[in-house]
């Protein structure tokens, strides 16, 4: 039964979208598009619409790669090769959307032996899998962030290299699998990966309508549809046909679109401005550009076109590599490169340079009247000293000598502006600086505890910077083994029939088909997948702390963004007065945690014990969801503890209080070390005026070394805010 689609056309409220979906129609090339946006916005909708207004593609009749009959012998499928050679049959069919499931296996993806052609006849051949459903049509992944990274790798090794290799089982076969790859996700459930954020060339970030009579409008469509839906399409069918006219004839005539010369160089200028470093983001927007003019069935790419590929291709980019910015600092800054660049590609003239000054663009290459070389008049090459050049060099009342270097001092077009806005611009070149310095130190503590190898109890073996946890039900297939109580979980059939074989040529039988397996005989699969981490930024933000608050949270930053890159969940707890407060519980989606940074004030005490004992609570109740998860605790304190959870009265100013507080912590470490947390201590580097404000220090000694001690804790050290000098110690500083 043929599911009935919601008319695309029908769609309100999101042009943007159905226009980056369209586009890809046109061009393939363009690599895809990821909607990113909050329940209940359309986006599994326009996806699935999509369907009815896609145009037929020609393919090879009876392939099961849907091979093109028009493309290069090189990028058609065994089969198709062996019939080009004498004479194809082709026919036309619809350009297919497959959706890939969340729960997906690695099988059902690359492709995998016919099970039924095994047992019943002996012989091996594949069975297809969504790669090869997906050839030469649309792929699509609904919440694309959730998937597994042993999946979303086999994604990027095909859409990177337009083929599907599969090497299993006593197979060994190769098809072509270009597909646009569609994706959509909800971000407060996480980011993307990167590597296939760069993959997709568009992003559309989709925003419900706020538009009363819209909203209105949207509704009672909708609930017209549910009511009588093959009558709703009825009335949409002309405006569906056009469409879909309008893209056959955008596809026909792509290629035909002209691209001006100055085209390349105004995109290469834009990129270089936004420093952005992916090639893929010039080669996107051309394409995208170029899309656009053809579906606007015009064969020369203009500035509307280039608008539209403006707004489609570089927020998500740069968003990825500046984590900091927000979407609305994107735009105003892709605005301005924009604005800046698009003067001087459309008027040459508007950034010459003038006599005295150097202008920053120069869109026109034919030298300029006030630099362009002079001819040497000979009669004129030796010009006579005046008379003042003639003097001798003055001399001074005290006959010392003077260096004949000029005086320091500022030069004419290094004149300073105001001190507030120089004050300004060294912070923030300060602020950038030490933050890309920062990540390069901090980055090397998580990849320590990801050296970790997890070796599974059944002989296999973690691979890779991440720790590898077995499973018997999700990730890759790695290795197999006896099933428990012979009632397996996932049949492992090559090691299936392999154990039958043996058992045959054992015993001495003949092997009679179809195979009948004896219960013996069954094998079951065992998985390995990465191990998630859970960072805990226990952040101090006492008195003794105020003047590292700062520092400390450009620390979290350069942490996050590294653990944002491997899908970890993050936390954040603050500790401070006489109470713990858990900021963001873990999540993978930290931007409202990043926000709440900036408005942290510093407070009297330090109540260290109230935050470890709600890290252990939280990772209790984490590790009831995911018993394989991996904490990290990050703690950033001077290590002054003065209040107790035992005794809320008690606020240390004697040896025996500190003693109580140093006893408590030592207790909490000890528990924290059996729920195998991996423990950080971050101290900031004090001067020497400071170093003992608020802070007893005896007994944050002691503290470390219990860390230390009963936590097998690391104690880095990093100095204040001077990027230059920045410590961070990876011997150990006890």
């Amino acid at each position: 039964m043929k599911k009935i689609n919601y008319p695309f056309t029908a769609i309100l409220g999101q042009d943007k979208m159905k226009l980056a979906l369209i586009l890809n129609v046109i061009d393939p090339q363009i690599a895809g598009v990821l909607l990113t946006g909050h329940q209940g916005t359309g986006k599994s909708t326009a996806v699935r619409s999509l369907v009815e207004v896609m145009p037929d593609i020609e393919v090879v009749k009876d392939c099961q790669f849907s091979c093109d009959p028009k493309s290069n012998i090189d990028d058609l499928c065994e089969d198709c090769r062996l019939k080009k050679k004498k004479e194809i049959e082709t026919e036309f069919r619809e350009m297919r959307l497959v959706n890939l499931p969340l729960g997906v296996t690695e099988d059902m993806v690359c492709g995998s032996l016919s099970i039924d052609r095994v047992l019943t006849e002996g012989t091996s051949e594949l069975h297809p899998g969504l790669l090869a459903k997906a050839n030469r049509g649309i792929l699509y992944i609904d919440e694309i962030n959730l998937l597994q990274d042993h999946i979303v790798d086999t994604l990027l090794d095909a859409s990177a290299s337009g083929i599907n290799i599969i090497e299993r089982e006593g197979i060994s076969v190769t098809h072509p699998s270009r597909f646009v790859l569609v994706g959509s996700m909800n971000p407060e459930e996480g980011e993307l990966r990167p590597q296939i954020a760069d993959r997709l060339g568009l992003e559309v970030r989709i925003k419900a309508p706020r538009d009363n009579k819209l909203r209105a409008e949207i509704t009672k469509k909708v609930i017209d549809f549910d009511d009588n839906p093959k009558e709703f399409i009825k009335r949409y069918k002309s405006e569906q046909e056009i469409l879909k006219h309008k893209i056959v004839r955008a596809r026909e005539i792509l290629h035909e679109v002209q691209i001006p010369a100055s085209v390349y160089e105004f995109v290469s200028k834009i990129v270089n401005e936004l420093e952005i470093f992916s090639q893929r983001a010039d080669i996107t927007f051309i394409r995208c550009a170029r899309a656009h003019a053809a579906f606007s069935d015009r064969k020369i790419i203009t500035e509307e076109d280039l608008d539209v590929a403006m707004d489609l291709v570089f927020e998500h980019r740069i968003l990825s590599l500046h984590y900091e910015m927000t979407p609305k600092e994107v735009k105003a800054k892709i605005a301005e490169v924009y604005g800046k660049i698009q003067k001087a590609y459309e008027d040459p003239e508007a950034y010459r340079p003038s006599k005295d000054t150097e202008g920053p663009l120069k869109h026109d290459d034919t030298p300029q009247k006030e630099f362009k070389r002079q001819s040497v008049d000979p009669k004129k090459v030796d010009i006579p000293e005046t008379k003042e050049q003639k003097l001798p060099p003055p001399k001074y009342p005290d006959n010392k000598k003077r260096s004949p270097k000029p005086a320091g001092g500022w030069k004419v077009k290094n004149i300073p502006r105001e001190k507030e806005e120089i004050r300004f611009f060294e912070d923030k070149l300060s602020n950038r600086t030490f933050i890309y310095k920062m990540e390069k130190k901090m980055t090397s503590i998580l990849d320590n505890i990801r050296k970790d190898r997890k070796i599974s109890d059944y002989g296999g073996r973690g691979i890779g910077r991440r720790i590898k946890i077995s499973s018997s039900q999700k990730g890759r297939y790695v290795s197999y083994r006896r099933p428990i109580n012979l009632l397996p979980k996932s049949i492992a059939l090559d090691a299936t029939i392999r154990n039958y074989l043996k058992n045959k040529v054992y015993n001495q039988t003949d092997v009679e088909f179809p195979i009948h397996f004896n219960k013996y005989d069954l094998m079951d699969k065992i998985y390995e997948y990465r191990a998630p981490l859970i960072l805990f930024f226990v952040l101090d933000s006492s008195a003794s702390m105020y003047y590292v608050i700062k520092q400390m949270t450009d620390v979290i930053l350069s942490l996050h963004k590294e653990g944002y890159r491997k899908k970890d969940k993050i936390a954040l707890i603050i500790f401070r007065g006489k109470e713990a407060i858990v900021l963001q519980k873990p999540t993978v989606n930290f931007k409202s945690a990043v926000n709440k940074l900036k408005k942290i004030e510093g407070k009297s005490y330090t109540p260290m014990a109230a935050a470890l004992k709600k890290c252990s609570d939280l990772i209790k109740a984490e590790k009831l969801k995911n018993r394989n998860i991996i904490p990290v605790i990050f703690i950033f304190s001077d290590c002054g503890a003065n209040i107790s959870v035992k005794y809320p009265d008690l606020i240390a100013q004697v040896e025996n209080d500190y003693a109580l507080v140093t006893e408590e912590l030592k207790d909490l470490t000890k528990k924290l070390s059996k729920q195998k947390v991996h423990i950080v201590v971050l101290e900031p580097k004090k001067s020497y005026a400071t170093q003992a404000l608020g802070v007893h220090t005896y007994s944050a000694d002691n503290i470390k070394k219990n860390f230390k001690k009963f936590g097998n804790a690391e104690v880095y050290k990093f100095d204040k805010y001077n990027p230059s000098s920045l410590i961070l110690e990876l011997k150990k500083i006890l």
